[in-house]
């Protein structure tokens, strides 16, 4: 089975945004997912979509997650226990 691919809307400088991709590594490096990290600020259209709205984890294109994003959130997300 394809491990889902989760896209970080991120931006440099966020400690909200660090924090999520740590958390969000760790699953990475357990094989329960795919990692895309977004820089927001390199595209104005994604700029103006999320503004100050970041982290936000989006899974097949949907919003997922924002802001504090814990590894409960994410196995609950991903649906596994890894």
């Amino acid at each position: 089975m394809r491990s889902p691919v989760l896209q970080l809307m991120s931006r440099q400088g966020c400690c909200l945004c660090e924090d999520a991709e740590v958390v969000i590594a760790d699953f990475v490096a357990q094989g329960c997912c795919i990692l895309d990290v977004v820089d927001v600020d390199q595209d104005p259209a994604l700029a103006v979509r999320f503004g100050m709205d970041v982290p936000v984890v989006l899974k097949d294109d949907e919003v997922r997650l924002m802001h504090r994003i814990t590894y409960h959130d994410l196995e609950t997300l991903l649906e596994v226990a890894c």
